[in-house]
């Protein structure tokens, strides 16, 4: 288990994580025009593709200087809640896009083949990119950066072990997507997953960044520091193939990583009442889920709410689960969430599923919503 003491966000819906969840909580959307690319519209020739764009963080930028715009934005919220000036006995890990729709391009002879440099460039340049922005007096000792979707399990685990060996006091974890960045969203569409007048059941991208700082619970406490909720249980499944494989969506690994986190569980995720579900307009990802709910109805998580990142923010991937774990610290501060826990998961077009569980520090903060 481990303590959140901070988080931090940056989204289409505000420049913060309290305004962005409150206008998430508020139903309000903002959606634009994207640039390119356009689609073709059987009544009226063509229209822009849209999606959820931060143009007051990211306009004018691409590639690495996007995702480095997002982080460091991401970043600045985050201390608004905790210090970070002085990182001398932090960890810092940063989870970054997969790059799967752009490979699949490459592949198909649509795109010259960079998905190795650029993950090259990501991997050397983008940690240092972010901090020489932020400028702390001591850098952290311990940086890290995982891809994709499920590169959040797998920092959550490392920063565990780190925090357990006593190599740092606490780890800051951030997350960053842009779906919106031209070729990305351009790829989008040459694989058929945007969506536009005739493709109703596709995915609106999004962009956004988000931040949490985590502690073993007994160091938090020991310094007093105020803990925003718990987290648990995080797991991660694959499938032994892709979204453009041609293969069913079974909702195999997405039903063995949920039952693992819940089992994991003091209560075997018995009062399980709230989902924050990775659901995206993509009719592929919902019959993964619909086929995994049927696996595990022994659980009854069909009876819980759900709510969607990507109906709030568009679809963010690397970004969503740290984006839930926002939205549903905030709904604990704010007394709706109208539960005590709450399961996060997710799912990327490359096959991996993830899933965590997020927990209220205390009593106090399981309330009735004020509807």
């Amino acid at each position: 288990m481990l303590a959140v003491t901070g988080i931090g966000m940056v989204s289409a819906l505000g420049h913060g994580v309290v305004e962005g969840c409150a206008a998430s909580r508020a139903g309000l959307v903002r959606i634009a025009p994207l640039e390119e690319p356009r689609l073709f519209d059987p009544g009226n020739g063509t229209e822009p593709a849209k999606g959820h764009c931060i143009p007051w963080v990211t306009a004018g930028f691409t590639g690495l200087g996007r995702l480095t715009a997002l982080a460091v934005a991401g970043f600045e919220d985050l201390a608004l809640s905790a210090d970070t000036s002085d990182l001398s006995r932090s960890a810092l890990y940063l989870v970054v896009p997969s790059d799967f729709h752009r490979r699949r391009v490459e592949e198909q002879g649509l795109l010259a083949e960079d998905h190795e440099a650029r993950r090259e460039v990501y991997l050397k340049r983008l940690l240092p990119a972010v901090l020489k922005h932020l400028k702390p007096r001591a850098p952290p000792p311990l940086q890290r950066l995982y891809f994709g979707e499920a590169g959040l399990i797998d920092a959550l685990k490392d920063a565990t072990a780190c925090l357990r060996a006593n190599q740092v006091d606490r780890c800051i974890i951030g997350a960053v997507d842009s779906l919106v960045d031209p070729q990305v969203t351009w790829a989008l569409d040459q694989l058929g997953l945007l969506k536009g007048p005739e493709r109703p059941t596709g995915v609106l991208p999004g962009e956004a960044a988000a931040f949490a700082v985590l502690e073993l619970p007994i160091s938090a406490a020991r310094r007093q520091a105020g803990i925003e909720a718990h987290l648990e249980g995080p797991r991660a499944e694959s499938e032994p193939f892709h979204r453009r494989s041609r293969q069913p969506a079974t909702g195999q690994a997405l039903s063995r990583c949920i039952r693992a986190t819940l089992e994991a569980l003091p209560d075997k995720g018995k009062d399980t009442r709230l989902v924050i579900a990775g659901l995206n307009g993509d009719a592929y990802r919902a019959q993964d889920w619909g086929t995994a709910l049927v696996r595990l109805s022994d659980l009854s998580l069909g009876d819980a709410r759900q709510w969607y990142p990507a109906q709030s923010f568009g679809e963010i991937g690397a970004a969503t689960g740290l984006v839930g774990l926002c939205m549903v610290v905030r709904a604990f501060a704010r007394g709706y969430a109208r539960t005590s826990g709450a399961l996060v998961w997710t799912a990327g077009d490359d096959g991996s599923r993830s899933a965590f569980y997020v927990r209220a520090p205390g009593g106090s903060l399981f309330m009735e919503a004020r509807e």
